[in-house]
């Protein structure tokens, strides 16, 4: 009964601690990050534009992951794509590439007040049905608050966006 009760208050805590993040402010160490992620979406024109929109309104440097600030291929899945409604996932079709692990040079330093905003043509990546269709994309990633320790990484959201796209 005892070791009961120790697991579900840890397991209590752990679910608080999970409540209580908010994306873009995770502390590390004394310093928190303060970095806000916009996605919006262009499906005129043929193609689908995803366009990353980052704001550092905290008072440090952050760094952004190249794949999604200033790589103009997808080289992994990092957009999440659904069908609306029903949420069935949209194929990524994309090549799915292995790499070393990651150093600063794969990382958009940000300055403090600022903000970067990087899109990407993402038609050919995924598996967009003929016809017009109604989708949900959702951007989720990680940023850095010191290049230097590239293991303490915050994790940060941007909020879904629907959008419809016609595909020959």
């Amino acid at each position: 009964m005892q070791r009961r009760t120790i697991l579900c208050t840890a397991l209590a805590f752990a679910l608080a601690g999970c409540a209580a993040h908010e994306p873009g402010k995770e502390h590390q160490g004394n310093q928190a990050m303060n970095l806000h992620a916009i996605l919006s979406v262009d499906a005129s024109h043929d193609k689908v534009l995803a366009t990353l929109r980052f704001e550092n309104r905290g008072e440090r440097r952050v760094w952004l992951p190249n794949a999604a600030a200033a790589d103009t291929r997808l080289t992994n899945r990092l957009f999440e794509l659904r069908e609306h409604p029903g949420g069935a996932e949209v194929a990524y079709l994309g090549p799915m590439v292995k790499r070393l692990p990651f150093t600063a040079a794969d990382y958009v330093e940000l300055a403090p007040h600022s903000a970067h905003t990087h899109t990407i043509d993402i038609t050919r990546y995924y598996a967009f049905k003929p016809g017009q269709h109604t989708y949900e994309i959702r951007w989720n990633g990680l940023a850095l608050a010191d290049a230097k320790q590239l293991d303490a990484f915050t994790e940060v959201a941007a909020a879904p966006v629907m959008f419809t796209h016609t595909a020959p």
